[in-house]
């Protein structure tokens, strides 16, 4: 899941703790310290509920994209919590993460018809 997240910000880093996570944010997203604890609780949060539904109703993940655009939905939900800049600079950041997990997806579809 964290590959997924990483190439969308387009790194082959991935953090394996905390430390390494805070160390990802500031060097690719320098400017939202304050927002690294919710994208953090967001991920989280995405990937407990696909685990889930995959072990108590027996619901297959489909994509690690879905994880992704789940993600989104808490980020622009609590985004909804906020007022002023912060608000637009959360909306601004599940739009970047929705759009770019969409262009990962089309590169990472095989052609159809093509053997």
């Amino acid at each position: 899941m964290w590959r997924t997240v990483g190439c969308l910000l387009g790194t082959d880093l991935c953090p394996n703790n905390i430390r390494q996570y805070c160390s990802w944010c500031y060097t690719f997203l320098p400017d939202g310290e304050k927002f690294y604890t919710f994208g953090l609780a967001a991920l989280c949060w995405a990937m407990w509920n696909s685990r889930n539904r995959a072990t108590f109703e027996f619901k297959k993940l489909r994509s690690p994209f879905d994880v992704i655009y789940s993600a989104c939905g808490y980020i622009t939900y609590w985004a909804g919590l906020m007022m002023g800049e912060e608000r637009e600079a959360m909306e601004r950041g599940a739009k970047m993460l929705r759009i770019n997990a969409l262009n990962m997806m089309r590169i990472c579809t095989a052609p159809g018809g093509m053997n």
